[in-house]
């Protein structure tokens, strides 16, 4: 099976315009090892990323996997939670790189919108983080919510 050796941030805005009307791209590296049955038997993967901004120590993620549908839900802690800012999936077929390893470039754009009429500077921890899934795996889905009494 093949591993994500490290993910790495290429380029990164020094200000994030936090604006209706403005967008941020960042570019995302993520080299992968490729183990030689994945080449051999021409496996492919969904290669998921997800930007967060990390408030303190970073929330337990927890993977509803689900080829290109998959979710990323947080355990988060002390009352608090890192803020979801974008996601993109990249399909990767093993026959495709015919070589161990990969690095793939991924640009994602973070949008978020106006906080306030004033304008101010403020430090921000964001981090990606990344997840491989093989073409032959378990799938998960959760059901739309439903209501129903229940009676005593």
């Amino acid at each position: 099976m093949a591993k994500i050796v490290e993910v790495i941030l290429d380029k990164i805005p020094e200000y994030i315009d936090v604006d209706d009307a403005k967008s941020n791209t960042i570019i995302v590296s993520t080299e992968i090892e490729l183990h030689p049955l994945d080449i051999s038997g021409n496996m492919e993967y969904m290669l998921h990323l997800f930007v967060y901004d990390v408030h303190g120590v970073k929330d337990v993620p927890v993977l509803i996997s689900n080829w290109d549908d998959t979710k990323v839900l947080r355990v988060s802690r002390n009352e608090r939670k890192d803020d979801f800012l974008c996601k993109e999936h990249i399909l990767i077929r093993a026959e495709e790189a015919n070589k161990s390893k990969l690095s793939i470039k991924t640009p994602m754009t973070i949008k978020l919108g106006k906080l306030q009429d004033n304008t101010s500077v403020y430090s921000r921890k964001f981090e990606v983080f990344a997840t491989l899934i093989p073409a032959v795996d378990r799938v998960s889905k959760w059901s739309a919510p439903f209501e129903s009494k229940l009676v005593y």
